[in-house]
């Protein structure tokens, strides 16, 4: 093994981690703001990336309070800075890791920020207008059509992008391409954390529980999706000879390849498996592209063997003093990361909640739900039995005079099913059932529920068992139903302890670390050697 090889990566490694979370200068914020806007937009960087960290702490620490906010207060004007937090923590950090990795100083923060919202806004519509145009119902047929559709639409303004901007370096392509796929994200994030947490149950509370757990969901899996998918294609762009052209043709459809089979509707294990190996792909071949062209991109511009030994020195010269101020901001990032973590925790349970948001697979689970689960049946298609039992009978005078038989129930008893049915006639009409209910022993004590129809994609009758528990339910295209009901009582007493514990005695040790740092530092002040 080559040992200064080895050591060249632990001082790397080093070398980036002290570069992440030292202290920086307002030249240094000034200068990566100001990159690739100057006359002078030659030579490379020799910065490491830094600033992508900030911007997720920061963005973070702001989906943290305002979806705190919007717990306690249940404030609807907090809902548009949660969804809008809620789809750009993860992605937009994400992408300034991207550009602070190219080494080039051709290219502005600002205009990847430029192309990430117009590339992912007119990519966006062009896939809607594709979706009005294209019309499909089976799942599979559905994730092969938003595989195809929204990679060649990503694709498209990638590739204009690339064009307009006149780029032909390998990175600076994979870097246009992917903020496209990023704003694309962003796009998706925000309507999905809207679609799912606020639009069904927006007259009585925000449903904090989704809004955390598809922020979470739909962030993470930011790094291994859009972004790559839509990256790796513009960087295949930049190879524009007729011998590469099979290289550009692969990764196109390798890309649509993934996004199809990430949206494929498996279960279970076979899912877990499809989404492993979609981010297994995606992850090694988007390392190895900024690897690889970065690599490149430097050679040409320096000589690494004496950019090697510089990071090296680098590493070598860091002295106590800043270690220690590194270890001490380091610190107190994890420190607000883990309280956010807890706070986003604490917001999701169910303390003091009037209302829940409740999905249903179909419309069967939905009725089974409406009903108590109890095993029921009528028959909307039953006469009316001359012979049968009356329970209730109504006469009413006829134009001779007399007294008739207007309105009647009926009881009725069905084998194998629970409950007393009654039947309720208008003997004027067809003699079909005006009216059935049932009644049943709930909580010991005999109640008679009515059978009511449901508007689910067509005529769905069911006996209202739950009926007071339901506030209001919604049916979707997909065949689901996200119905709004009384939320259950609180009862895990032990995790609100545990987690409230937990967030103490994290901020209490870091407040000892902090202080004992804090102690060092001055003792490091006062002995300049130690500095050295």
């Amino acid at each position: 093994m080559d040992k200064s090889k080895g050591a060249f990566a632990r001082a790397k490694i080093t070398y980036f981690f002290k570069e992440t979370f030292r202290a920086h200068s307002m030249a240094e914020y000034r200068e990566i703001f100001s990159r690739g806007l100057t006359q002078s937009k030659g030579g490379i960087t020799g910065a490491f990336p830094w600033l992508y960290v900030r911007a997720f702490f920061a963005l973070f620490m702001l989906f943290t309070i305002n979806t705190l906010v919007l717990r306690l207060t249940n404030n609807a004007l907090y809902v548009p800075s949660v969804t809008f937090l809620g789809g750009i923590t993860f992605t937009v950090p994400f992408i300034i890791l991207l550009y602070e990795l190219y080494p080039k100083r051709d290219i502005s923060l600002f205009l990847i920020l430029i192309v990430l919202v117009v590339g992912g806004t007119a990519s966006g519509v062009l896939t809607q207008i594709g979706y009005s145009l294209i019309k499909v119902n089976n799942g599979w047929l559905s994730a092969i059509l938003a595989g195809t559709l929204e990679e060649i639409a990503k694709a498209a303004f990638a590739i204009i992008t690339i064009i307009i901007v006149k780029q032909k370096n390998p990175y600076a392509c994979f870097l246009l391409a992917a903020s496209v796929g990023a704003g694309f994200s962003v796009i998706e994030d925000m309507g999905y954390i809207f679609y799912y947490s606020d639009k069904y149950v927006f007259y009585y509370h925000s449903d904090i529980q989704a809004t955390i757990a598809i922020f979470v969901n739909r962030g993470i899996s930011s790094f291994c999706t859009h972004v790559l998918w839509t990256g790796a294609i513009g960087w295949s762009y930049s190879f524009v000879s007729r011998r590469y052209r099979s290289v550009r043709s692969a990764i196109m459809f390798l890309s649509i390849g993934m996004h199809i089979s990430w949206d494929l509707p498996l279960e279970g294990i076979w899912q877990f498996l499809d989404i492993a190996a979609c981010v297994a792909v995606a992850a090694a071949l988007n390392i190895t592209i900024v690897h690889k062209a970065r690599i490149k991109t430097l050679s040409a511009e320096v000589d690494l063997k004496y950019e090697n030994e510089h990071i090296i020195s680098e590493a070598k010269q860091m002295g106590e003093r800043l270690r220690f101020t590194n270890a001490a901001n380091l610190t107190f990032a994890l420190t607000c990361a883990l309280l956010s973590v807890i706070i986003l925790l604490l917001c999701a349970l169910p303390i003091g909640m009037e209302y829940q948001s409740v999905e249903y697979a179909d419309r069967n689970e939905f009725i089974e739900y409406m009903e108590g689960g109890f095993n029921l049946y009528a028959n909307r298609n039953r006469p009316y039995d001359p012979n049968g039992r009356n329970v209730e009978e109504r006469h009413m005078e006829n134009e001779d005079g007399e007294m008739v038989l207007a309105y009647v129930v009926q009881k009725v008893d069905f084998a194998g099913y629970d409950g007393e049915y009654y039947y309720s006639y208008y003997l004027s009409d067809t003699g079909s059932p005006d009216d059935i209910s049932v009644e049943l022993f709930v909580g010991g004590q005999a109640m008679r529920f009515h059978y009511v129809d449901y508007h689910l994609g067509g005529e769905v009758w069911a006996f209202n068992v739950n009926e007071s528990l339901l506030i209001d339910y919604v049916y979707h295209k997909d065949g689901t139903v996200t119905a709004v009901t009384a939320a259950e009582e609180f009862s895990g007493y032990n995790l609100l302890i545990g987690l409230c514990a937990a967030g103490c005695a994290i901020a209490a040790l870091s407040t000892v670390i902090l202080v004992a740092f804090r102690i060092k530092l001055i003792k490091v002040r006062d002995n300049p050697k130690s500095n050295n």
